[in-house]
């Protein structure tokens, strides 16, 4: 066997036991906002929970998946309350924030004009469309419909996290606009990673702007060690690094005009997973970090009076 071809063997084989990350498009770190104490949040929201922030939730698809990727099927709760694998219907959003100050934001992406065109045109593989049920979507607006309907572009998207469900409106936003990610999100190495890279890249698009956040150190004496930004400086977004869904999940406190909001992510998918205090399936990387992150954001939900929740993919 030539020389080469065993190069190629080795480095499939590393690939295979290592893994890769989910996209090969480079991040920066980026020093965004001010570092803060769960208990300050918590005090600031409560005392004051009414902001400047205008707050949209926009439902661009229905769709089903597997429940068992959603829901741990193997809690107890879960075996008690009988569920089972089967489809379990749920929706895509994406959030909008318009500060009066800083402008737009989204949260997440919604769904590309091009998942309106035959599926052949996707740029999405045949294999990961199949795998994720794709064809049952049911489309109900294009991120770029809405933003031309209803004032304009952004200035800039936090993504939940960079599973190709939440991405897969980057088509919609113009490359020049930064996308926000948490901690290692676009270098964790997994082994997922291998299958669906290419359509991860081919969804953001080369030359899209992946700006890492750069959140403080983990302080012990916090709540579960939760990590947190005052984004825009004057306490009306507070971005919270969630792991366990992926490495750099971020969930979202918003002081809106119209109350205290609360984007989970996919923290947690489902109302049941939410009512039940029980992580995703097969979907999440790290099972226990989930549970520590669904854990304090339940209980930061608890701590704040009339908070609107806001789960992955299902609505409270």
């Amino acid at each position: 066997m030539r020389a080469s071809s065993l190069l190629l063997i080795s480095a499939i084989l590393s690939l295979s036991f290592y893994g890769c990350s989910v996209t090969s498009i480079d991040s920066i770190r980026e020093k965004q906002g001010n570092s803060t104490k769960v208990e300050t949040m918590l005090e600031e929201l409560g005392s004051q929970p009414r902001g400047p922030i205008r707050f949209q939730k926009i439902v661009s698809a229905d769709w089903s998946v597997d429940r068992g990727g959603l829901i741990n099927l193997d809690h107890p709760k879960a075996e008690e309350a009988g569920l089972e694998s089967g489809l379990e219907p749920i929706q895509i959003y994406f959030y909008v924030i318009d500060h009066p100050e800083n402008g737009r934001f989204l949260i997440d992406t919604g769904m590309g004009t091009i998942f309106q065109k035959p599926s052949e045109e996707w740029p999405v593989s045949g294999m990961v469309q199949s795998v994720m049920n794709m064809d049952l979507l049911k489309i109900h607006t294009s991120t770029s419909q809405w933003l031309e309907a209803n004032g304009g572009s952004p200035k800039g998207v936090f993504l939940t996290h960079m599973h190709l469900d939440h991405i897969l409106g980057s088509g919609d936003i113009d490359a020049n606009t930064p996308f926000y990610i948490g901690p290692a999100e676009a270098t964790d190495s997994m082994l997922l990673n291998m299958f669906v890279q290419g359509s991860t890249d081919n969804i953001l698009g080369s030359d899209r702007i992946l700006k890492e956040l750069d959140f403080p150190a983990a302080d012990d004496s916090q709540t579960e060690s939760l990590r947190i930004l005052d984004f825009f400086g004057d306490g009306s977004l507070y971005v919270v690094h969630v792991p366990g869904h992926t490495a750099g999940s971020m969930a979202f406190l918003i002081r809106s005009t119209s109350g205290l909001q609360l984007v989970v992510g996919d923290t947690c998918h489902t109302t049941w997973g939410w009512k039940n205090n029980v992580t995703p399936g097969s979907f999440t990387a790290n099972q226990e970090r989930n549970a520590e992150s669904l854990n304090s954001l339940i209980d930061i939900s608890k701590k704040l009076s009339g908070i609107t929740v806001h789960l992955g993919h299902q609505s409270l």
